[in-house]
């Protein structure tokens, strides 16, 4: 009998942001068992389908980013794959890309060091004047908040120790919109801690309306593996 390892990455929005992880599972069993794909199972007493999702992602975090790897007992190739498990899944919960793992790879739990977290932000007035450090500060746009204060506030709060960068975007079609893009560490060491997304959620609302801005979205953009100090995704190292 043919047996393969698949890797594949989907994404979990809207009302499928609130399933757990052991239901994020069983739905995506479910569509596998409705497609008619023949899963591999372990032994023992208690056999269970062999298949690992990456980190749990919190619940209520829409993710464009989730991964897992699959044990698959016939000869199936990756676009079939993908394309008779999304005809049983819903738009908002699909899979995104597939690849057949040919080469030994880490588990993804073990593999995956950094997640990335988008954060949609909007300025609520037109012209602003804050104090900062006993300084009156007037800003007259999105830009020199997020440079000035909101990244300085980050940079010399406990969060920086769990965050591996810090970028962003502005929006091309509105001046008061910034995409503030949050790397987090998955895992602890020496010299930093695991990103816990929701407290980083709280502060980063605390921040917003503490200078007159909302954040108006977030979600989990990507997650990462280190290979020769490159950030790659999961399924660029397969």
């Amino acid at each position: 009998m043919e047996e393969l390892k698949i890797r594949f990455k989907f994404k979990k929005v809207a009302e499928f942001k609130y399933l757990s992880h052991l239901e994020t599972i069983r739905l995506i069993l479910m569509a596998i068992a409705r497609a008619k794909i023949k899963v591999k199972y372990s032994q023992g007493f208690n056999p269970k389908p062999k298949i690992n999702l990456s980190f749990p992602v919190p619940v209520g975090l829409p993710s464009l980013a989730e991964y897992a790897d699959i044990d698959i007992c016939e000869e199936i190739n990756s676009k079939d794959f993908k394309l008779l498990l999304n005809k049983q899944l819903n738009d908002k919960m699909s899979i995104i890309e597939a690849k057949i793992i040919n080469n030994i790879v880490p588990s993804l739990m073990a593999d995956i060091e950094f997640c990335s977290y988008n954060f949609k932000i909007k300025k609520l007035n037109k012209n602003l004047s804050l104090k900062y450090e006993n300084k009156e500060y007037n800003f007259n746009n999105i830009k020199e908040i997020i440079n000035n204060k909101i990244i300085d506030d980050i940079n010399k709060s406990d969060f920086i120790n769990s965050i591996y960068k810090i970028d962003f975007v502005f929006d091309e079609n509105n001046n008061d919109i910034v995409y503030l893009n949050i790397f987090g560490y998955t895992k602890l060491s020496k010299n930093n801690k695991i990103f816990k997304f929701n407290d980083f959620l709280k502060y980063i609302k605390f921040l917003s309306n503490n200078n007159n801005l909302v954040v108006e979205d977030y979600f989990k953009k990507e997650a990462y593996v280190l290979r020769e100090n490159i950030l790659k995704t999961p399924l660029e190292i397969v």
